[in-house]
């Protein structure tokens, strides 16, 4: 991935919607999951127990550099629509060619799409992609 004054990055992200790769992603914010915690009153012992209840996931929100494609927004514009199509999207961290860590993202609609400020340098602009996320798994 070429950078400034031709220097190449030496990481990146890869980014793929239902196997569909999706160029000119730099930044993934919000992967999380968790438990939440149910309590549950015990009597006999006086005291109130904790236990899991379901899992949950973040949201996780992508930045990319604007390009012509515009896959998220039209994704967005279906889910606006009222038909949620729900998708796998899969994140993989790339240092020099070579995968460190993979994220699938299972089960995602967007509920956001942005755009930074418009100015004349078009090449500086950023989209912000935020998606719903049901499960993360480690891949």
């Amino acid at each position: 991935m070429a950078t400034r004054r031709g220097q190449v990055s030496k990481t990146y992200f890869k980014v793929s919607v239902d196997d569909t790769e999706i160029s000119g992603f730099f930044k993934v914010h919000g992967l999380s999951t968790g438990i939440d915690i149910e309590e549950k009153k015990n009597e006999k012992k006086k005291l109130i127990e904790k236990i899991p209840g379901s899992a949950f996931a973040g949201n996780v929100v992508l930045f990319k550099k604007r390009t012509r494609e515009q896959p998220f927004w039209n994704w967005l514009k279906t889910t606006q629509k009222g038909e949620i199509e729900k998708k796998n999207v899969t994140i993989e961290l790339v240092y020099r060619n070579k995968p460190l860590r993979g994220w699938k993202l299972i089960n995602c609609w967007p509920c956001r799409w942005s755009i930074s400020d418009i100015t004349d340098d078009s090449m500086g602009t950023i989209e912000e992609i935020e998606l719903v996320v049901e499960a993360i798994e480690l891949i």
